[in-house]
């Protein structure tokens, strides 16, 4: 288990550039000493040979990180689940050639255990669990609905860091839905701070996945002021956690399993199923839907720059044909937005009457066949 601080402080609501001024204890980790001091605990010191810790709740391997700072005062412990091919897999330096995979809006890290077994022999994910869901804990010094986008960029910044620490550095990360949206927010804030993913982590590869949008791509569901509404509808107030946005697992098939007709896809899951797979969450902190959607407090939807891939690290964007949420030629916007690529040789649209919004545990094959089809694009 993990415990290194690295504390962030929280901006005004109102802030919608995707950033948080960070207030971190940098941790060099260019030398063996370094990553030592960092990871070191009383049962081991050598991060590399740690073994990988066995989640409670659901028997899944990973990586129990402790104390992750979120903001001063504020800690967290998440577990990073593993995967897909783990027969090879004993210690944590084991986990090298994993994918980092960055779970959506109300959803856990399960939610990418389809697409990672899919990826057949010898291929993992590395998929952390946000605050209350999974294996992870809930945060302490603060209530886990007050919680916003920016804490959870703080928190997937950090494990990268821990990671690092221990010479783990996925050559590709991913994000589905708010997933994605959360990856565009680390990289601007990492290019802010006058670096990036490929330099700090050497990350070669950034794949959105059926990503919202942020506020420089005209959206057409997010800018017509239909989801105010729709996100109030869902807020509840829990006693322990505070104000939640809830999606019931009985309507998981109407909005995440429908086609553009409002017709339920071929190979849409059952709330049964969801809920025996793990893939839902209780759901997210009502700020940071509103955060994610430009409604509430929040004036806009988080900021991407444009060009943000456009150097040192390539991005595919994967964007479905069903999906309900966001179009196809937004994707395609999206992706040009960021790269600069007017071809969009790196946009990769998968088309047919099962393409919803969250194909990758529908049908993850299909996600494969599109990453890995793509694999020779480039801009």
């Amino acid at each position: 288990m993990w415990s290194t601080p690295v504390a962030a402080a929280s901006p005004d609501p109102g802030d919608n550039r995707g950033m948080r001024t960070t207030i971190h204890h940098r941790v060099a980790i260019t030398t063996l000493a370094a990553s030592a001091l960092l990871l070191c605990t009383s049962a081991w010191c050598d991060p590399e040979e740690a073994p990988l810790d066995i989640g409670a709740g659901d028997g899944t391997p990973g990586v129990m990180m402790e104390d992750i700072v979120l903001r001063p005062g504020v800690t967290v412990d998440l577990f990073v689940n593993v995967y897909g091919d783990t027969s090879e897999i004993e210690t944590v330096e084991d986990l090298s050639d994993c994918q980092y995979a960055i779970h959506g809006g109300v959803f856990a890290a399960a939610s990418w255990r389809p697409y990672a077994e899919a990826l057949g022999e010898g291929r993992c994910v590395i998929a952390p669990d946000m605050p209350v869901r999974g294996n992870s804990g809930e945060p302490e010094g603060l209530l886990f609905g007050e919680l916003d986008l920016f804490d959870y960029v703080t928190a997937h910044i950090a494990i990268l860091d821990r990671l690092a620490a221990a010479d783990v550095e996925p050559e590709t990360i991913l994000g589905h839905s708010m997933g994605g949206t959360l990856l565009m927010m680390i990289q601007q804030r990492l290019v802010d701070e006058g670096t990036e993913l490929e330099a700090r982590y050497d990350i070669k590869e950034a794949i959105l996945v059926a990503s919202d949008l942020p506020a420089e791509v005209p959206w057409a569901l997010g800018d017509s002021g239909d989801l105010s509404g729709l996100i109030e509808d869902f807020a509840v107030e829990e006693p322990a956690y505070g104000t939640l946005f809830e999606i019931p697992v009985e309507l998981w098939p109407a909005f995440y399993f429908t086609d553009l007709n409002g017709d339920v896809v071929p190979n849409g899951l059952s709330p049964q199923e969801i809920e025996a797979g793990g893939f839902n969450a209780l759901g997210e902190p009502l700020l940071a839907i509103q955060q994610l959607n430009g409604t509430g407090p929040y004036s806009a939807r988080p900021s991407a720059a444009a060009g943000l891939f456009s150097d040192e690290i390539r991005l595919r964007a994967i964007a479905y044909e069903q999906d309900i949420y966001v179009q196809l030629g937004e994707s395609e916007t999206l992706y040009q937005h960021l790269t600069g690529d007017a071809s969009s040789d790196c946009f990769v649209p998968v088309l047919g009457p099962d393409t919803a919004h969250v194909l990758q545990f529908s049908n993850p094959q299909a996600l494969v066949d599109a990453i890995d089809g793509s694999e020779d694009c480039d801009y």
